[in-house]
């Protein structure tokens, strides 16, 4: 179900398997409830198990057919979804109620009342059962998106700390170029534009795709500051799924990490070994390898870790517990490894 307006009250969403599990829960407790106020004990797993019957077809029903029209309920006026969603809730509880009053006649209870009887006190006690589960659920959706909010308000903060430090080196760079080498030197400012345009962006994600190309116009860049002293290993699966949308600027500041602290600060420079492929069914895998200087100078001066650190906050609020950030520290190489879902 789409969100509603800013400032309306969420409506619950009854495709989510979280929200029909909530429900069901709910619904043995109020099973179990119901049987527990009835007088005596008297056949009680059979009145309990009768109860839960009836209250879990209610359930089941009432959110398959709220599903079904959650496009329907997201184009009305938060009051008059809601008084839809209670309305389709009392039809399924009379019709349950009748069905089971001409089946199951012992889920009446008692046999000095009529089914009409029956129905009133069903219908009442699901109105009470609905007021309160709407508004919990409510409640529950309404807590989800401010979690989400606040999640995404900390990756674009995240997000707006990460500036490339190359800058002036990468001017630098391109001044050099401009009368010796005036078309490189144009495809250098370019790749720059491209590099400062994603890290200035408001949308916190793109494709891996465009992360990639982003990472290649950076070491376009560094190669014409470094030239033969920067050596670059590409391997790209061919299943790889870089259509997965991540984090904006991901994996290219682990890139120049690598690249400033590690095979620039070396006499006779490095190489950069860059993996990308598929890991396990849906899941996309970046590996970033690089030599340090001799002596640990790199970490001595910070080094990957404030670049790691960022990336590790941003995966974990992108991806939760499905990010996967694992790193190898050796006297000679640092090797990272990224994991992450492949979502479209």
């Amino acid at each position: 179900m789409t969100d509603p307006a800013p400032g309306a009250p969420p409506l619950p969403d009854f495709c989510q398997p979280q929200a029909v599990l909530l429900v069901v829960l709910l619904g043995l407790i109020l099973a179990l409830l119901l049987t527990l106020s009835a007088d005596g004990f008297a056949m009680f797993w059979t009145r309990l198990g009768l109860t839960a019957m009836f209250v879990e077809v209610v359930v089941l029903s009432s959110s398959l057919v709220l599903c079904s029209a959650r496009n329907v309920l997201s184009r009305l006026s938060p009051a008059l979804a809601y008084l839809a969603i209670f309305v389709v809730i009392q039809l399924l509880v009379v019709g349950a109620t009748l069905a089971a009053g001409t089946l199951l006649p012992t889920l009446t209870y008692d046999a000095d009342h009529d089914l009409l009887f029956s129905v009133l006190r069903n219908a009442f006690i699901a109105a009470l059962s609905a007021l309160v589960l709407l508004r919990f659920l409510s409640l529950h959706r309404q807590w989800q998106r401010q979690v989400r909010a606040e999640a995404s308000a900390r990756l674009a903060a995240l997000q707006a700390r990460i500036r490339p430090h190359f800058l002036f080196n990468a001017l630098n760079t391109i001044a050099s170029l401009v009368r010796s080498r005036p078309e490189q030197a144009e495809g250098a400012v370019l790749d720059l534009a491209d590099l400062l345009r994603t890290a200035l962006a408001e949308d916190a994600r793109h494709t891996l795709a465009e992360e990639l190309d982003l990472v290649r116009g950076y070491l376009r860049i560094e190669a014409l500051r470094l030239g033969d002293r920067l050596a670059i290993d590409w391997t790209i699966g061919d299943d790889a799924p870089t259509e997965g949308r991540i984090p904006a600027l991901l994996i290219q500041p682990l890139v120049e990490n690598a690249i400033v602290h590690g095979i620039a600060r070396r006499d006779d420079g490095g190489r950069l070994a860059m993996t990308v492929d598929r890991e396990g069914r849906n899941r996309w895998r970046v590996v970033i390898e690089n030599p340090l200087p001799p002596n640990g100078e790199g970490e001595a001066r910070g080094g990957h870790r404030i670049a790691l650190d960022n990336v590790r906050k941003r995966m974990e609020l992108a991806f939760g517990e499905e990010g996967r950030c694992r790193v190898e520290h050796g006297e000679a190489h640092f090797r990272i490894e990224l994991s992450g879902p492949a979502e479209a």
